[in-house]
């Protein structure tokens, strides 16, 4: 049996007050995409309090992606949901009386965790769809219109659909399935998926990456596919022999 007092000591740093000079700092359950908690920053402003983020959220996002743009969208959209604001790169409660500041609390660690998640999802999308149109343009200039599909959707061999940025020469015995790849976890989780549940060799499928990808998601993404750097690209027709006639076959 589990024992509570295992339990309250693994939850000993949730709940400790750290004086800075922004405010009486507390270490929230709420996490960020690097997995590290959620601080909030707690102040004395006229009768009530301010509780802000510290500009965590803005922060956690930026190491994934120096986008200000779609960052400062995430975090005004999440502000919205939860009733706050933002002011420069935080998230910002203010309540009148200590009766709502536990709420105000819980309500800046999850915004602030929730607007980190959303704007590094936004992050990867950009960044996913700038890599593609590189290869795409890359492809073009070593391989005829013809032999090359784009946004291609087939049946797994579980049934699912999955998808593939590009197909070269669908029409031979072994097309090659090429999709890109950045270095974040939905990316890497979605891109194994799609490899690993579609027939042919791993030599037939390519998962094309920019950005340096983590030693272990290189491994992961290896058991069902090469990974090739972009910089490489051009010399993949030549690897995978790419010059069989083209006509419709995937569907």
């Amino acid at each position: 049996m589990m024992s509570c007092e295992d339990i309250r000591n693994a939850l000993a740093d949730f709940g400790l007050c750290e004086q800075t000079p922004e405010g009486a700092r507390i270490a929230m359950h709420c996490l960020y995409p690097s997995y590290e908690n959620v601080r909030v920053f707690v102040g004395k402003s006229g009768d009530g309090y301010t509780v802000h983020d510290g500009a965590g959220a803005h922060n956690a996002a930026w190491l994934h992606g120096r986008d200000a743009e779609l960052i400062g969208k995430s975090l005004e959209e999440t502000a919205s949901r939860f009733h706050i604001c933002v002011s420069g790169k935080a998230l910002v409660a203010r309540v009148d009386t200590i009766d709502w500041l536990t709420s105000a609390m819980l309500s800046v660690a999850n915004a602030s965790s929730l607007a980190a998640y959303d704007a590094v999802d936004k992050i990867t999308a950009a960044q996913e769809e700038a890599l593609i149109d590189r290869i795409g343009k890359s492809l073009s200039e070593v391989m005829s219109p013809n032999s090359v599909s784009k946004n291609v959707t087939i049946k797994g061999l579980s049934g699912g659909m999955r998808h593939f940025d590009f197909v070269l020469n669908r029409e031979s015995p072994f097309p090659t399935f090429l999709n890109s790849v950045t270095p974040h976890r939905n990316s890497i989780a979605a891109k194994y998926v799609s490899f690993s549940d579609t027939s042919g060799p791993r030599e037939s499928k390519v998962a094309v990456h920019e950005k340096e990808l983590e030693t272990g998601d290189i491994a992961l993404l290896q058991q069902v596919a090469d990974v090739v750097p972009f910089l490489s690209l051009k010399e993949v027709p030549h690897r995978y022999s790419l010059n069989v006639p083209f006509r419709p076959l995937l569907r």
